[in-house]
């Protein structure tokens, strides 16, 4: 399994991003260790890397809560009942990879969605590459049982 867990989309105003979690930059199960766990800020613009062959970005781990806001302080917080894996970016999943086909798509050819992408999971697979051949993620960084649970509360920010 790739990725468990729940994908929304909120209006592009909410576009204040905090995070209690690993940070500043995104991070990965596989690679976290040089993201370490703080408060952080940013817009949600500028979360996603323009990678050269455009895949999934922006994803940060360890996650214990998050706000998204508006410039007047109001939205949503997300408290999770265990650690978490987000990413809030203008940038819809399919948009990233449009499966099979491959498009040989850069950056430059995705357009970024007038809205806020927020995925909030339980895991995200390892992103593996321990050469530069297409290796997959180590053993450990897979997600392979039959069954999963996880919790997390969103309240409104006034």
């Amino acid at each position: 399994m790739m990725r468990f867990g729940m994908n929304m989309e909120l209006s592009n105003r909410f576009s204040n991003f905090s995070w209690y979690g690993r940070g500043p930059w995104e991070n990965y199960v596989d690679r976290k260790e040089d993201a370490f766990m703080g408060v952080w800020k940013g817009n949600v613009a500028d979360q996603a890397f323009p990678y050269y062959r455009p895949q999934e970005a922006g994803n940060k781990t360890d996650v214990r809560w998050l706000t998204l806001t508006d410039k007047n302080g109001k939205g949503i917080r997300i408290v999770g009942a265990q650690p978490l894996s987000v990413s809030a970016t203008n940038y819809r999943t399919e948009d990233w990879d449009p499966g099979t086909t491959k498009k040989q798509q850069h950056a430059s050819d995705i357009l970024s969605a007038d809205r806020v992408i927020l995925n909030v999971d339980l895991f995200q697979r390892g992103v593996g590459g321990l050469n530069s051949w297409g290796a997959k993620p180590l053993d450990q960084y897979r997600f392979r049982d039959k069954e999963y649970s996880y919790q997390y509360t969103i309240s409104v920010i006034q």
